[in-house]
């Protein structure tokens, strides 16, 4: 029985360590060897061809500074597909970051973006540091690459609720009224206070991941502003 164990344990491993490999050499060949994206002089189209080449399903992508998270966002027509596929489309239990099949694309509404909690730290794993307030005043910001553009993000919520607590995810709003009383909820549910309050107008990002066996871990956002970076 230990053996058995055993064996099962290191596949997994090994199976975590495929789908890290995978993204960081996605990583490198896109941001680090063709555009630098620390750089002012982003070559963008080329980025979100290169993308789509790779996977059509490519929709942005996000990285959070000072931590693990720094990777493409995909929608797929079939529902749970991204759950336990990686970007490159190998069956993977890391899977991918992913919105729901029948989500809009960024805009008015609130983006949701689902994405496992690994135990190697990889994918949403980086969501639960938000637990800690300290944390959160070293890293408020989200960065979104989007349609040529790289867009920075204020995170002004951080909530822990219950799986069946659906109202974080409400995703489009049918007034402005209706929007600014969703962004108050979610202020009221925040486990302590940040420093941002978006206004009706602005686009809204949801980040979520599980925490623990019934609860998850949620990390909202209000895109800002257009940045070089």
């Amino acid at each position: 029985m230990f053996l058995v164990f055993a064996t099962k344990l290191i596949q997994r491993v090994i199976t975590y360590k495929d789908a890290r490999q995978e993204y960081t050499n996605l990583e490198k060949g896109i941001w680090n060897n063709q555009f630098n994206m620390l750089s002012s002089k982003v070559k963008t189209k080329t980025a979100e061809e290169s993308l789509k080449e790779i996977n059509p399903d490519y929709l942005l992508w996000i990285s959070i500074p000072g931590t693990s998270i720094n990777y493409p966002v995909v929608r797929n027509r079939y529902p749970g597909y991204y759950l336990n596929h990686t970007f490159f489309g190998t069956e993977n239990p890391s899977g991918s970051l992913f919105i729901q099949e029948d989500s809009p694309e960024p805009g008015d509404g609130n983006l949701v973006i689902f994405g496992h909690n690994m135990k190697d730290g990889t994918m949403f794993a980086d969501l639960k540091k938000y637990k800690s307030q300290e944390f959160y005043k070293d890293h408020q910001n989200i960065q979104i690459y989007d349609k040529g553009q790289w867009y920075q993000a204020e995170i002004y919520s951080v909530q822990i609720t219950d799986e069946n607590d659906l109202n974080s995810y409400e995703s489009e709003f049918v007034s402005q009224r209706e929007k600014e009383k969703f962004i108050l909820s979610m202020k009221e549910k925040s486990i302590y206070s940040t420093s941002c309050m978006p206004a009706p107008i602005d686009s809204l990002i949801t980040l979520s991941t599980c925490h623990g066996s019934a609860e998850r871990m949620i990390v909202q956002a209000a895109l800002l502003c257009y940045t070089e970076n």
